[in-house]
């Protein structure tokens, strides 16, 4: 069954004068891994704004587990079932390794005993020592914090990951390493890993690709 399903999906930012998604439907499982790729202006980054909740389509529905997601408490939706990675990393410079991964357990609302503990096991779980794990997050490698991104997105146990161009700042031995880390959680851990990449050596790794074409007129990402 699928975890998140497109159903006709269309978005503009005109009111329907400029489609940048149009007409849209494909379904998205568990323990599968998705590149969604296409040129400049397909509206690759749109499409993850949807499908994070960030953005409401224009037309059509996305389900998510059979429920609209127009309909849904997004904030809930968006701090308990989906985990989003970007590529720029989104982490707070000023804090730790551990303490990013803490913070967004806090946000969440999670309920733990000791979210240090957790947060230390998920840092290793994507191959984070623990000292490095101590470090504020400006001292390690663009792949290193990468790695902390990945590891705030699970924090909360969500069915999907979103990933916008992980790979975009990386060198190709990181970017295979964080892929690895990817294919791994959908096998492993069944979850939705939906990744937007400009890299043929990203969509080639990837279980299954979703490509878009940009309609006319169209200037989205």
């Amino acid at each position: 069954m699928s975890v998140l399903k497109l159903d006709h999906l269309g978005y503009s930012y005109d009111n329907k004068k400029t489609m940048v998604l149009d007409g849209i439907d494909y379904e998205f499982e568990k323990g599968t891994v998705y590149a969604i790729v296409g040129k400049s202006g397909a509206g690759k980054t749109t499409l993850l704004s949807l499908l994070s909740g960030l953005t409401t389509a224009t037309s059509g529905k996305i389900w998510f587990q059979d429920k609209d997601l127009s309909k849904i408490d997004r904030y809930r939706f968006r701090s308990r079932d989906v985990g989003v990675v970007f590529q720029s990393f989104n982490l707070l410079p000023h804090m730790t390794a551990v303490e990013n991964v803490v913070l967004s357990m806090d946000i969440s609302g999670k309920k733990l005993k000791d979210k240090k503990k957790t947060a230390l096991e998920l840092l290793a779980k994507v191959g984070l020592t623990e000292d490095k794990a101590g470090r504020r997050v400006l001292k390690l490698s663009g792949g290193e914090q990468q790695r902390v991104a990945i590891a705030r997105a699970l924090s909360y146990e969500p069915d999907i990951i979103l990933a916008d161009e992980p790979t975009g700042n990386l060198d190709m031995g990181t970017q295979d390493e964080i892929i690895d880390i990817f294919k791994r959680l959908a096998a492993q851990e069944d979850k939705c890993v939906i990744i937007v990449t400009h890299s043929p050596a990203v969509a080639q790794s990837a279980d299954a690709v979703f490509e878009l074409a940009p309609l006319r007129g169209a200037s989205a990402s």
